[in-house]
C-alpha cells in the first residue's frame, strides 16, 4: 500500500501483554498513523494539513507557527 508513488513497509508487532510490547504498541500505533498524516499534509491535502497544524506537527509545506 502506499501514496502515490510512496511505498512503505508496514508495521508488525507482537502483542504478548507485557509492559514492553504495550510501550512498542503505543509507539507503533501513534508513529505509523501520524507519518501518514505528515505525508499527505506535505502533499497538500487540505484535511490532513488541518489535523497536522491541529496537532503542531513539523511539516516543511504547512505555515509554521510561533
Amino acid at each position: 500500500m502506499g501514496i502515490g508513488y510512496a511505498i512503505h513497509a508496514g508495521m508488525v508487532i507482537v502483542c504478548n501483554g507485557t509492559p514492553e510490547a504495550d510501550r512498542r504498541l503505543e509507539r507503533v500505533l501513534t508513529a505509523d498513523p501520524a507519518l501518514g498524516v505528515m505525508r499527505h499534509a506535505d502533499a497538500e491535502y487540505e484535511e490532513a494539513r488541518r489535523v497536522a497544524l491541529e496537532k503542531g506537527a513539523n511539516v516543511a509545506a504547512l505555515p509554521q507557527t510561533s
